[in-house]
């Protein structure tokens, strides 16, 4: 890896966002080819932003930022877990730690960005976009969450390759966790593996985490709460359920907020569970 020998001294700004602001101090300027720009393709990230002019509502800037940082922190998940798979399969479990933690914290940002659209975008500006949106304009084709999912898969087969490998089980690790003294040395592995399931759980977390607050958000936005008292419509007949873009009901935003991208890691906890609370007998129940 060579440095680039450019000055990157900032010149005169080349774009801006908002070019006819009243007071020329509030024009957002950019493109001022300095090092930084170009080293962070911050010029590029600006201009996916939409111009102020073609704004349909002034919350869409607050929607389509959200949107944009939202991806961005999935396709850096996305990479995280990439690099896990490579350590784990080569036989490194504490840097795949260390990046399956990373990729964790990185989750945190869409909660928190999720966070902001729920207090402050209110109902009547995100219906006024969505008039403007074409149909199947829908978040479930974001390709930040399609991917998640589909890396999620590998990375459980690379840790499925190191218990094997260790000759342990998740229920193994599970015990090395909840342990009252201390491990011999020939036992080191199942510590090491340990914290690597326990990446794998903060990470799910924060999906989980982020899909619990979307599904509010749905609720705060375009209505659907299962608790909602339904409301006789103009002419007689039944309200319409709430619907997305591409014409389906919310009701399947609940089933999809419940899905975990590593269904597997959970049989060990509901085997550890009937492992230490005994059955009870089915004439005892009755």
């Amino acid at each position: 890896m060579t440095k680039r020998a450019t000055t990157g001294r900032p010149g005169a700004a080349r774009r801006a966002l908002n070019p006819d602001a009243a007071d020329p101090q509030l024009v957002y300027e950019y493109d001022r080819g300095s090092n930084y720009e170009q080293d962070t393709r911050l010029t590029t990230a600006l201009s996916a932003l939409l111009p102020e002019e073609q704004l349909v509502h002034p919350d869409q800037r607050l929607f389509q930022s959200v949107h944009l940082i939202t991806e961005y922190a999935w396709a850096a998940m996305h990479f995280e877990m990439g690099r896990a798979v490579t350590l784990l399969d080569a036989g490194d479990p504490l840097l795949a730690t260390q990046v399956l933690e990373r990729a964790a914290s990185l989750g945190r940002i869409p909660v928190q960005a999720l966070h902001t659209l729920v207090d402050f975008l209110p109902q009547t500006g995100l219906l006024t976009m969505r008039e403007t949106f074409p149909e199947n304009t829908t978040g479930l084709d974001s390709p930040g969450a399609r991917n998640l999912r589909r890396a999620a898969q590998p990375l459980w087969r690379a840790f499925t390759r190191a218990l094997e490998r260790a000759g342990l089980t998740s229920e193994d690790l599970i015990t090395a966790q909840g342990r009252l003294a201390s491990l011999a040395d020939d036992e080191r592995g199942a510590v090491d593996l340990a914290l690597v399931r326990q990446g794998l759980i903060r990470l799910d977390g924060t999906i989980a985490e982020w899909k619990q607050l979307h599904l509010r958000m749905v609720w705060g936005q375009l209505g659907g709460h299962p608790e909602a008292e339904p409301h006789p419509v103009a002419g007689g007949g039944c309200p319409a359920m709430p619907t997305s873009l591409r014409g389906e009901s919310t009701v399947s935003l609940v089933r999809m907020s419940e899905r975990t991208l590593f269904p597997q890691l959970w049989d060990a906890v509901d085997a550890t569970y009937r492992r230490f609370v005994p059955a009870v007998p089915a004439d005892a129940a009755s």
